[in-house]
């Protein structure tokens, strides 16, 4: 297991081979657990993750007080700073030459989690 300081931050990570996203409840006991060799990376609020979206916007698109396409908009621009820039690359990096899991708890089949934004951000990053 590596260990990560990212900022004020630790990330438990384990080893595996390109990014990946999936939903898992490790408290409820539902969803699609990442293979124990993964490299897992909890990206949710409950984990304290700075690539979760802030709570002001996470409720706000809870409760309906903005849509999905709102939602992409704030949450790109919460993600537009350098220290959130800098754990997408090292996660790019990391992807690049194993199997990285981004995990958040929503189960979504429309793909409306932040999970997959993140992903494609990384993806596309230089």
């Amino acid at each position: 297991m590596l260990v990560l300081n990212l900022g004020t931050q630790q990330y438990l990570l384990k080893w595996i081979e390109m990014l990946r996203e999936t939903y898992h409840n490790r408290y409820k006991g539902w969803g699609e657990r990442p293979p124990s060799n993964a490299m897992i990376i909890d990206v949710t609020r409950t984990a304290g993750h700075l690539l979760a979206p802030s709570y002001e916007l996470l409720m706000d698109y809870k409760e309906k007080r903005i849509n999905w396409d709102q939602f992409v908009v704030r949450f790109k621009k919460e993600m537009d700073n350098e220290e959130c820039r800098n754990i997408m690359k090292i996660i790019k990096k990391l992807s690049e030459v194993q199997d990285v899991y981004l995990v958040c708890v929503c189960y979504n089949k429309d793909k409306k989690c932040h999970r997959f934004l993140l992903k494609d951000m990384i993806e596309k990053m230089e």
